[in-house]
């Protein structure tokens, strides 16, 4: 263990490095606190001592320059009985004790016993976060692998989609699925809360309904069974997770949608003369309560309509005035922008909620896409 000793006593510097090599630190001096502070810029120290008082440098900045070159470091300071405040005060700038004057070897040795184990677990921290960090993005990379991160190449449709988590990952999802039919699934859903197990619960939806649609089950049917199946999940978490969930199948030749929804933001259909259609179908959010009842609802579009499917990311997207940015903006946005293709139009929009945010953070995962039919 190596440590520097800050202090314009000689014998106090002297008793200490006595003190400290006879246990078996590694104890280096310095006169002033520049000196100190060069030592520092240019040796790692594992522990550095030193007084409140020098004379060219006043204790609160040695603390705060030690801090700033290797914020590892721990600092130990020595301070006279009448510096007891400050000495309390340079702790709350960043120092990790402090040891009154006139300084005793017993307890100078269990103060930096106490300062290694503080360094000990603060180690233990970083290599853990750092593990952590590193587990966060190949979850991330995972994520995104499961979650189409671009569109199918599908006859008819011009589809973009925009996704954002508010962490490392999110709970957040969308999905489409090309079936052999020539049919289109189209699922978009939140899971309550953000992070890890969020994101697991994502997960397990969209395993849900690839098996589901799989066996050619109705909206309905998908939602139903996928509810049933999160019920026991959900309610065993402490936070009661749930899931909100819109399913639906598109055939492009009759141009019919057929969907249901579990409490999610009602997708918006935007049609040529300017009216704007919510695919109305609700029932509770996925995960509540089991054997919930869900129904099917059918939409005839049009050439040229736009389908726009988000989540509440989107419209609870708050600025720093804590002003949501909300539907009719979202509305407002779309409305002048359809003639655009859909990424552009897509493009638009974020470019409306970033601009609408500001300086504010990201509160919770964002997920759009726009689905616009063509006119062939």
């Amino acid at each position: 263990m190596k440590i520097l000793i800050i202090d314009d006593e000689p014998d106090i510097r002297r008793q200490l490095a006595f003190v400290l090599e006879d246990e078996g630190y590694e104890a280096h001096t310095a006169g002033t606190g520049l000196e100190g502070l060069k030592y520092v810029e240019s040796q790692k120290f594992d522990i550095v001592i030193t007084d409140l008082k020098l004379p060219d440098l006043d204790g609160m900045e040695i603390v705060s320059r030690i801090k700033n070159i290797r914020p590892e470091t721990i600092v130990v300071m020595i301070t006279g009985h009448s510096s007891i405040e400050n000495a309390v005060e340079a702790i709350r700038v960043g120092a990790d004790d402090y040891v009154p004057k006139p300084i005793n070897g017993d307890e100078i040795l269990m103060k930096l016993e106490k300062a290694v184990e503080v360094r000990r677990i603060k180690d233990e921290n970083l290599l853990f976060h750092r593990r952590l960090e590193m587990e966060l993005d190949i979850a991330r990379k995972i994520q995104q692998t499961l979650l189409p991160q671009h569109p199918p190449d599908f006859p008819g449709l011009d589809i973009c989609i925009f996704n954002q988590p508010a962490k490392e990952v999110g709970g957040d999802y969308h999905d489409l699925i090309v079936f052999p039919s020539g049919e289109l699934g189209i699922a978009i859903g939140d899971v309550s809360g953000k992070g890890m197990p969020a994101s697991l619960l994502m997960a397990n939806v969209q395993a849900s309904i690839r098996r589901c649609s799989e066996q050619k089950h109705s909206p309905k049917e998908i939602i139903m069974r996928i509810n049933n199946a999160l019920c026991p999940i959900c309610q065993f978490i402490e936070e009661h997770r749930f899931v909100t969930l819109f399913y639906g199948v598109l055939d492009p030749a009759s141009r019919e949608l057929v969907y249901s929804n579990a409490g999610h933001n009602y997708p918006l259909v935007f049609k040529r003369d300017g009216t704007i259609c919510e695919l109305l179908s609700n029932g509770l959010p996925c995960g509540i309560m089991e054997d919930a009842s869900y129904e099917d609802a059918c939409i005839k579009l049009e050439p040229d309509d736009v389908m726009i499917f988000y989540t509440d990311g989107i419209t609870e997207s708050m600025n720093s005035d804590e002003v949501l940015f909300e539907e009719k903006n979202l509305i407002d946005v779309v409305s002048k922008n359809l003639n655009l293709d859909s990424n552009s139009l897509i493009s638009c929009l974020c470019d409306e909620v970033t601009k609408f945010i500001g300086d504010a953070p990201q509160f919770d995962d964002i997920t759009i896409m726009a689905v616009k039919l063509s006119n062939v």
